[in-house]
């Protein structure tokens, strides 16, 4: 369905209408194309000019280059069918009623830079109250979906709370009132890309993949989680990469990445997490967690080349992980924090050294931290002191960190550059001897190109 072709005058725009009132009884019969309980929509406002969407879709919809599209309830492209976002295409969800964009078969939103896609909420609910999303529902993939694809897509303000008709709580994954991942994966035979994308304000997980391959390049994750939830969260049969991410004020993990409940046909999870840069994560989630990277579960992967500034606890790497087959190291850490529940980046409830009955022998640890960075030598844990700022372009590390989520203590991370200074010390801290895992190179029709680890540590190259 193509569906701007549909607008082109007054009697096309009222035949639209139409389908979407057969959308919407379609969707009652199921219950499916519902958000939350007060049905097809809200009492919000559809702006001006705006094309409604939503309900069941039993074949290909083509949202077109240039439109506006209102979101009023749960729009489900079924399986077997496309759901493609052409450039420009900016969609606005209604804040009063939670929808979702569940696609079982495939989804493409091909945008670019001159023409990002954008997918979003009403500018009266962009509020600080807001920070840290909660408002609508998100990106749903299902256990059929086979392909899931975005460039230079914006998600914003998603997160939202589930309710009965949510994907992930007819998937069993959430249960209702629990709030939502703003991006979803889950089929072990299927694939995500994401690349120069954003996800922004995110009530869950920014981007949750029960199981799937896996590859994430140069995407922005920030304001993450009320007082949980990770920017990447990679549970069982989750295998690929995720490099050069930048990951600012992320309730708990940058990245969480586990093997705990695999299903027939699920993989051994193993992602490759390079050249990352992490700042002031971990410090909404109360407790010994979150911050930076963390690996568990019988999972396994390497964690290399990335820069973790200002988090509240280093890279876990818990005993329970698959530890003869992970790797860590020349990771650059930076903490010029004052907070007696930091301890700045040494790993923490995983395995240790230097303790005189670690939960794994310290002999693993350097087996498992077998490469020196600038916390790390490859012998003994350095001291703070020895730790030196990582010099960023235009980031000062001496902002206060914000644990109980103050609104006005956030950075604007539009306006900061994380790009190193070409006399910083993490610039040639990097490996490049490590290969990228590249489960896929072409999706959509598409080849992509998989960045290959660089020598500096973080997502941005010195200037």
């Amino acid at each position: 369905m193509k569906a701007s072709n549909l607008f082109k005058n007054f009697a096309a725009k009222a035949l639209l209408m139409l389908m979407a009132i057969a959308f919407v009884s379609c969707s009652d019969d199921t219950n499916e194309g519902n958000g939350g309980d007060n049905g097809g929509g809200g009492d919000q406002d559809i702006p001006e000019g705006a094309i409604p969407i939503g309900g069941v879709v039993d074949q290909d919809l083509t949202l077109e280059s240039g439109n506006v599209y209102w979101l009023g309830e749960n729009l489900i492209v079924t399986e077997g069918h496309d759901l493609n976002v052409e450039p420009g295409v900016t969609v606005i969800a209604d804040p009063t009623n939670v929808p979702e964009i569940v696609a079982r078969g495939n989804f493409y939103a091909w945008g670019t830079q001159e023409e990002p896609i954008l997918f979003t909420v009403p500018d009266e609910f962009k509020t600080d109250n807001n920070i840290y999303g909660a408002v609508w529902g998100g990106i749903m993939g299902g256990e059929t979906t086979e392909e899931m694809a975005m460039t230079y897509v914006t998600v914003e303000y998603s997160g939202g709370p589930a309710n009965a008709n949510s994907e992930a709580v007819r998937l069993g994954k959430l249960d209702v009132g629990e709030l939502l991942y703003s991006v979803f994966f889950n089929n072990n035979q299927g694939k995500l890309y994401m690349e120069n994308s954003t996800v922004a304000h995110s009530g869950g997980d920014a981007i949750y993949v029960e199981r799937g391959q896996v590859e994430l390049f140069h995407n922005v994750v920030a304001y993450t989680g009320v007082t949980e939830d990770e920017a990447f969260n990679f549970k069982q049969g989750t295998t690929g990469d995720c490099a050069f991410n930048l990951m600012y004020s992320i309730a708990t993990n940058g990245i969480k990445i586990g093997f705990s409940k695999p299903i027939e046909g699920d993989p051994q999870t193993n992602v490759n997490m390079y050249n990352n840069t992490m700042a002031f994560c971990g410090w909404r989630r109360d407790g010994e967690r979150g911050g930076s990277i963390n690996i568990e579960k019988g999972a396994r992967g390497k964690i290399f080349n990335n820069l973790v500034v200002n988090g509240k606890y280093g890279t876990k790497v818990d005993a329970s992980s698959d530890l003869n087959n992970t790797w860590v190291g020349h990771n650059y850490y930076y903490g010029e924090v004052d907070d007696s529940k930091s301890t700045g980046y040494v790993p923490h409830h995983g395995i240790l050294p230097n303790r005189e009955e670690p939960t794994a022998g310290d002999e693993m640890f350097w087996e498992v931290f077998n490469a020196a960075c600038n916390v790390f030598d490859g012998q003994d844990i350095l001291g703070r002191d020895d730790v030196e700022d990582p010099l960023f372009v235009n980031f000062d590390v001496d902002h206060p960190t914000n644990p109980n989520g103050e609104p006005s203590l956030e950075l604007d991370y539009k306006t900061l550059d994380f790009s190193l200074r070409s006399d910083s010390p993490a610039a040639n801290i990097g490996t490049t001897d490590i290969e990228p895992n590249a489960v896929f190179t072409e999706i959509g029709g598409k080849t992509i190109t998989i960045p290959s680890p660089a020598e500096y540590a973080g997502a941005y190259a010195p200037k």
